[in-house]
């Protein structure tokens, strides 16, 4: 796939002047200054995520609400329900709250909505199973937002709701006892980009706040592993409040004493024993919890982050190992025949496919997929009884909420946020919806904007490439949405000598005036044949420490290259 090669530049009187009040290198002062990071105290924080750090929950609209009426059912002994969602933010914020009103002592009961049979959200099935429960009051965990009807026929029960949930809202919220979303238009809250997890987090820190008076052993930060896994799942900005749960939360997961399922996800995963940073943690343990919710009952996975009986912990994990072993079975079949559907001289502004035989829960994996191999926005739907379901995935300059709302005449219901959104409709209607969609992604995008964009950091020499830049760009992570891995750049480079190794990559060692690195590209090693013919190269790699036999030696993981502009 072309690319559009961009090298981000700064005054460089002001980044030697940004490292020398941080005390970091002019190489790092371009990165932070990329991600809007200016002035040395900002530096700290980031580079320091802390706990002290946090906001304060109360800044969020309807938090005094949720807590007073939380406090009430409290002191009268009512009953609890938690309604979460599937998807691994959606247990984990579920997992969260029912701990923690446990630990206070409360009756909860929870309910995570079969992804088959019921659908995205918060449902009737839910509402039967609170009433059955004895349900007072309903708390939703990421969803929600756009249940109005749902919350009217609760209350028309008897039973109280807050919602707690980071999609976009409507125009008209529902009419529950509270609405946590950072998103609502009259929030002032600082940080907006919380996931369902952060906006849990946020309820419990309150309330613990409010009752700590009462009981000083409660501490909200006892559930940042599960805040940080939401978190790093749903792909969310990895800046504000989501790096200091990520890095924190992180810091739990990687503790020897970590929650009793998190351990033995890490055994089925084959990590014990490893350093789990936010990119193996989306490589090994998320996916296995996705997969319940994919391939069956997501519902495991809330009894595997709330158990603490190791032999119970061992057989859930062992199942959602299985489980998602069949989801990649699954989904390298969905993706094949996508494939085959795919006119790929001419895949259209947007993809829009759909078919019986797809199984729902993977069209999402499938649709992220299909984005990073065409670069265009990808709308893909399981057609069942005449409606198709359906999951879109979109690229970095189109808001696929917003381009889905301009549908809204043509759909039976969706939700979302920028990058992804779920929708259903009616199978007959596909046609209209595909026109529709690509007509709006014609006018919404310019020509570049469909071509992808390889964005450097940092323009170095490789006399600037040591053990010391490495160890300190290490302090970005944990890495994610809006935090990517640090991708440097250099020109002019020479060629020592090339070879492919294992199944597809390339080795080369470079140079550039006298200073030679050795160098590995995965999957690259097409490229060997037209580098021969290349008298020097532009390169875009990410340094890294290559530890082999006792030895450790600076090593660039390429990630493009091309010859020299």
């Amino acid at each position: 796939m072309n690319r559009r090669w961009l090298v981000r530049r700064t005054n460089p009187e002001f980044l030697n002047y940004l490292s020398v009040k941080a005390s970091i290198s002019p190489v790092l002062a371009q990165v932070l200054v990329n991600r809007g990071i200016r002035d040395a105290e900002s530096i700290r924080e980031f580079l320091r995520p802390s706990l002290k750090n946090l906001h304060d929950p109360f800044s969020m609209p309807d938090m005094q609400k949720a807590v007073d009426r939380l406090k009430a059912a409290a002191d009268r002994g009512e009953t609890l329900f938690i309604h979460g969602d599937y998807d691994a933010d959606g247990v984990t914020s579920t997992a969260l709250l029912v701990s923690a009103f446990r630990r206070l002592g409360l009756k909860v009961f929870y309910h995570i909505p079969n992804r088959i049979s019921e659908g995205y959200g918060f449902g009737v099935t839910g509402l039967q199973k609170a009433g059955e429960c004895g349900a007072d009051l309903i708390i939703t965990a990421d969803c929600g937002i756009s249940s109005a009807d749902e919350v009217l026929k609760a209350r028309s029960m008897g039973m109280d709701v807050i919602i707690t949930d980071h999609h976009e809202p409507p125009d008209k919220l529902p009419p529950a006892t509270a609405v946590l979303n950072p998103y609502r238009t009259d929030s002032v809250y600082p940080f907006k980009h919380l996931a369902g997890a952060g906006v849990a987090f946020k309820l419990v820190q309150a309330l613990f706040q409010e009752l700590r008076g009462t009981d000083g052993g409660l501490h909200a930060e006892e559930f940042l592993d599960l805040v940080a896994l939401g978190t790093i799942a749903d792909s969310v900005p990895l800046t504000g409040e989501n790096r200091i749960f990520a890095a924190c939360g992180l810091r739990e997961i990687n503790r020897p004493g970590c929650r009793t399922g998190i351990r033995a996800l890490k055994e089925v995963a084959r990590i014990n024993g490893r350093e789990v940073s936010s990119g193996l943690l989306s490589f090994t343990l998320l996916p296995r919890i996705n997969a319940a919710g994919r391939i069956d009952d997501a519902a495991e996975v809330v009894e595997l982050l709330l158990t603490e009986d190791e032999t119970r912990a061992g057989d859930i994990a062992a199942l959602l190992d299985e489980h998602n072993r069949k989801r990649q079975k699954i989904e390298g079949e969905v993706l094949k025949s996508a494939l085959d559907m795919i006119d790929t001289a001419d895949p259209g502004a947007a993809i829009v496919l759909s078919s019986a035989d797809w199984h729902p829960g993977v069209v999402g994996i499938v649709a992220s997929r299909l984005v990073d191999m065409f670069y265009r926005p990808v709308f893909l739907f399981s057609v069942k009884d005449s409606v198709a379901k359906g999951s879109a995935r979109s690229i970095p300059p189109l808001h696929i909420y917003k381009a889905v709302s301009e549908c809204s005449g043509l759909l039976l219901g969706f939700g979302g946020h920028r990058q992804a959104a779920g929708l259903s409709l009616a199978a007959e209607s596909l046609p209209a919806f595909r026109e529709r969609i690509n007509s709006i992604v014609e006018k919404s995008l310019a020509t570049d904007d469909m071509t992808p964009l390889l964005e450097i950091d940092a323009a170095v020499s490789f006399t600037d490439i040591n053990f010391s830049l490495v160890k300190e760009l290490s302090l970005l992570e944990p890495y994610g949405n809006a935090n990517r891995e640090p991708l440097l750049g250099a020109k002019n480079i020479e060629i020592i000598s090339r070879r492919t190794v294992g199944d597809n990559h390339l080795k080369m060692q470079l140079k550039q005036e006298g200073t030679a690195i050795d160098t590995i590209g995965f999957s690259m090693a097409d490229k060997l044949r037209w580098t021969a013919a290349s008298p020097s190269l532009d390169i875009a790699f990410v340094p890294c420490i290559n530890e082999w036999n006792g030895t450790r030696n600076i090593q660039l993981n390429l990630k493009a290259i091309r010859p020299r502009s």
